[in-house]
């Protein structure tokens, strides 16, 4: 690259980030209201049925409607410009805290916080990633919910309305209308590093287990993926996913001693097992019909496995045990890494890498060794741990960038009894001083974000990348906690900055489940009782958001319990 072309490459960089500072600022920039206004909406089967506006002291003009429901309180608290172009239009509301008020014709209404929850409008604007992922608010959705209440088309509001950017205060949420703006919320109390307890996460633990197994049909396969406001099943299913969730259901019905909840894992595992295990080769893995298999399907149900097996749910899986494990083994190569793929139809392994698959496949291994007592998975994951920390990440800066390492962490700690791997101890806490730079702290982000982890304001913080470092965490403060009780090393500082990653990243996501919620905007709140969403404002519930928030929770409930003075 020349120097001129250099020089407009940073020019532009500047431009750019001088408007998104203004934006970022404008966030934060809002003016009082003259004076306070109350938004009194009715909401039943997570739909609105009534509303009322009034200035805050005044009492509202309104009964409660004929087919009842239950009242929630959002008060303006600022005001600030809102352009409808839109462009600026989606990037200029704070999800999760900002609505927009509309004034035509003499007329005014609000799009409130609930609102725009209830319908899904944060984050949808622009999606990546099938839709799992997006950012900016959807302007078709705010204009809607503006035109429904004032009679008007929509695209007269973008054309004529006067708009304003609003900040609410969500207060109580009551039976009654009329209710007093300035009562306190009836829920919980924030959870937070500070006051995170056992019967807190305990309780988080059950909510999170009930939810899944709630899910199980009586074939075995899960509700995959719901949206919360509507309690609509949404299309799609991922064995992977399944297989991890069966893991988490399994260590849920052994932390709560559970009926409900081991009958629902058993039936998830079984499903696996009976149906899903396929020839592949002279080996048995589990795949679709499909003449591909990829080994994450079977790493992660012999994780499953182990925990049934282990936790004395039903000794029955032994034999798959062995058999997913030897199939593993067969798919690893001489150096270690493993070849992610199995073409069944000409009976050869197929030597592509893929996210996440070389970890849970070492993981597996690891695990399958504590039941099967067979050499060779106890080598087979040695050596797959020695590549993930060691030749299998090294190039020009790799001691200053990481790769998704949760799986490579819970490695390290299941083979610390039996084959501790210094370096790859070594390779596990620099990831998470990596982490610990990208974790957000409370003034950071217009967000209640304090414990999460991202790079930037601008999109609202993802509850699993806390749930999956989280479990990473509380593998390494195993490892940490267990050596000083042994009396060996020092790493005291390490351990107790491990410890506070940890205690934010499981407050994030307790603050994050729904338990149970904001359930008036639920069209079923007990069938999402309990699951973690997306985001704060992203409302599709994935089994595995709950179990990777779920093995967090019992892996500190472990560490927690191993550190506890005798």
């Amino acid at each position: 690259m020349n120097p001129r072309a250099l020089a407009r490459l940073l020019g532009g960089y500047a431009v750019i980030l001088f408007f998104v500072c203004v934006g970022v600022r404008s966030w934060f920039s809002l003016s009082a209201p003259a004076n306070e206004v109350v938004v009194e909406s009715w909401w039943k089967d997570g739909a609105r049925i009534g509303r009322s506006v009034h200035a805050s002291g005044e009492r509202a003009d309104v009964s409660r409607p004929a087919a009842g429901g239950v009242a929630s309180v959002e008060v303006v608290t600022g005001e600030g410009p809102l352009y409808a172009h839109p462009l600026f239009f989606t990037l200029g509301l704070v999800p999760g805290r900002d609505g927009v008020k509309a004034e035509i014709d003499g007329k005014v209404a609000y799009a409130t916080v609930d609102d725009l929850l209830a319908l899904q409008a944060y984050d949808r604007a622009h999606l990546w990633a099938a839709a799992s992922f997006g950012w900016g608010t959807d302007r078709a959705t705010v204009l809607h919910v503006l035109s429904e209440q004032l009679g008007v088309r929509a695209h007269e509001i973008a054309e004529r309305a006067k708009l304003a950017r609003v900040r609410f205060d969500r207060r109580a949420v009551t039976n009654a209308p009329n209710a007093n703006a300035n009562a306190a919320n009836a829920s919980a109390p924030r959870v937070t590093e500070a006051n995170l307890t056992r019967e807190v996460v305990l309780r988080g633990v059950r909510e999170a287990g009930m939810h899944l197994a709630r899910a199980v049909d009586e074939d075995g396969r899960f509700r995959y993926m719901i949206d919360a406001s509507t309690n609509a099943t949404l299309p799609g299913y991922n064995w992977p996913r399944h297989s991890g969730s069966t893991f988490f259901l399994a260590q849920a019905a052994s932390v709560l001693d559970e009926p409900f909840v081991r009958y629902a894992t058993l039936r998830a595992a079984a499903r696996l097992r009976d149906e899903m295990m396929r020839e592949c080769g002279d080996h048995r893995c589990v795949c679709e019909d499909d003449a591909i298999a990829e080994i994450g399907s079977s790493a992660l149900a012999l994780i499953a496995f182990t925990e049934v097996v282990g936790t004395g749910a039903d000794g029955g899986y032994r034999p798959a045990i062995a058999q997913l494990a030897a199939f593993l083994r067969s798919q690893q190569r001489a150096d270690g890494e493993f070849q992610h793929q199995y073409d069944r139809a000409t009976k050869r392994p197929i030597d592509v890498q893929f996210l996440y698959f070389s970890g849970e496949a070492t993981l597996a291994l690891a695990r399958a060794h504590r039941v099967t007592g067979d050499p060779a998975d106890l080598e087979a994951a040695r050596r797959g741990l020695a590549r993930l920390s060691g030749s299998g990440w090294s190039f020009f800066g790799s001691r200053y960038y990481f790769s998704e390492e949760h799986w490579t962490c819970q490695a390290v700690a299941e083979l610390w009894d039996r084959a501790p791997d210094e370096d790859a101890l070594a390779f596990c806490a620099r990831w998470h001083e990596y982490q610990r730079r990208l974790q957000q702290d409370a003034d950071e982000t217009p967000f209640d974000a304090d414990g999460a982890f991202g790079l930037g304001p601008l999109v609202s913080p993802r509850v699993t990348p806390a749930s999956s470092r989280g479990e990473a965490a509380g593998a390494l403060l195993d490892v940490l906690v267990r050596e000083r009780l042994a009396g060996r090393g020092a790493r005291n500082d390490e351990l107790v900055l491990v410890d506070r990653e940890l205690r934010r990243a499981l407050a994030f996501v307790l603050r994050n489940q729904f338990n149970p919620g904001p359930s008036h905007l639920f069209a079923d709140p007990v069938a999402v009782r309990g699951a973690v969403p997306g985001s704060p404002v992203d409302w599709q519930l994935r089994i595995d958001y709950a179990q990777h928030a779920g093995s967090m929770m019992v892996r500190w409930l472990e560490v927690d319990a191993l550190a506890a003075p005798r």
